[in-house]
């Protein structure tokens, strides 16, 4: 009965080890995150150059904060990460946590310390509840808002600042704030990058329609910012030149498509299946997660194989 007992002890030990052999990361932030791109590229880098590439999970969420704060013009309060996120956590289990928020947080009105006391304090509360079960954290600055290059009109008398018009110097109020998670850098453990350079230096772009979300190219400029802020010797000067070497290459491309598939099979089910409160992204899919672990298993093989070559 003893060598019974170890046994399944020994068995259910080798499992939990086999199930947490690659690292789990968790990708959390707002539109620009759920939108997802610099995460995809992230993943084909990875899958590409490295033995012993993470599990990659994105989950940002469309028009979240950490801050906690709305403005009276959103068509629905805005959701916060808190809301949540402990139950994204024990779904996860990350190993590393990446979180990527501010652009949102700011609600898209001029500096105040009002703001920015509850962008910190929620900033501060996701380093806590991550470093509680044991997960490491990476902080992302948040992105330029292109007001220079696409500027939205200012409120007129009467009207409230928010994401349909914003505060001239809105892109000023999102510096301080990647200013502020850049401190955190090295302490107790917690990396801090900026993704900010790039972006400002090839502003016109990475954003040809609108100020608040890059495009595919500013997407890349992220990445790769992180990647070499990883230490990671990609091969690619774009940061530098502006010039993108995986335009022209095709394995990169297919295999992106692939990473994308599978992102938009699986993560976007699971952040549903987990629940938020964004009404919207809640109606845009009816796909069980039964369904989509089913589906993405036919994916996860041509990425396989796609490595395998």
């Amino acid at each position: 009965m003893k060598k019974s007992f170890l046994a399944v002890l020994v068995v259910l030990l080798l499992s939990g080890l086999a199930a947490h052999a690659k690292e789990r990361w968790l990708f959390l932030g707002d539109s620009i995150t759920m939108g997802g791109r610099y995460v995809d590229y992230v993943e084909t880098w990875f899958l590409l150059n490295e033995a012993d590439a993470p599990e990659i999970i994105d989950l940002g969420l469309g028009s979240e904060t950490v801050s906690g704060l709305s403005e009276p013009e959103h068509p629905f309060p805005r959701p916060c990460v808190h809301t949540r996120l402990k139950k994204v956590l024990e779904r996860v289990k990350p190993d590393l946590v990446i979180a990527c928020y501010g652009m949102n947080c700011g609600i898209y009105h001029p500096f105040s310390q009002e703001r920015f006391s509850a962008y910190k304090s929620g900033i501060i509360k996701l380093i806590a509840d991550s470093k509680a079960i044991g997960a490491n954290v990476i902080l992302l600055t948040p992105p330029p808002f292109a007001g220079r290059v696409k500027p939205r009109n200012p409120p007129a008398a009467g009207e409230t600042y928010g994401f349909k018009r914003p505060a001239a110097d809105y892109n000023e109020v999102l510096a301080k704030y990647g200013e502020w998670i850049l401190s955190f850098n090295g302490k107790d453990g917690i990396r801090a990058f900026t993704i900010r350079p790039p972006i400002e230096k090839f502003m016109e772009k990475c954003y040809p329609k609108e100020p608040v979300h890059p495009n595919n190219y500013g997407h890349e400029l992220m990445a790769e910012s992180f990647l070499q802020a990883l230490g990671k010797k990609t091969g690619s000067d774009i940061l530098e030149t502006g010039v993108s070497p995986r335009d022209a290459n095709p394995e990169w491309k297919a295999l992106e498509t692939l990473v994308r598939k599978q992102r938009m099979t699986y993560d976007r089910v699971l952040l549903n299946d987990i629940g938020h409160g964004n009404p919207g992204v809640m109606k845009r899919s009816k796909t069980t997660l039964a369904e989509a672990e089913q589906q993405v298993k036919a994916i996860d093989a041509q990425i396989k194989q796609k490595i395998k070559k």
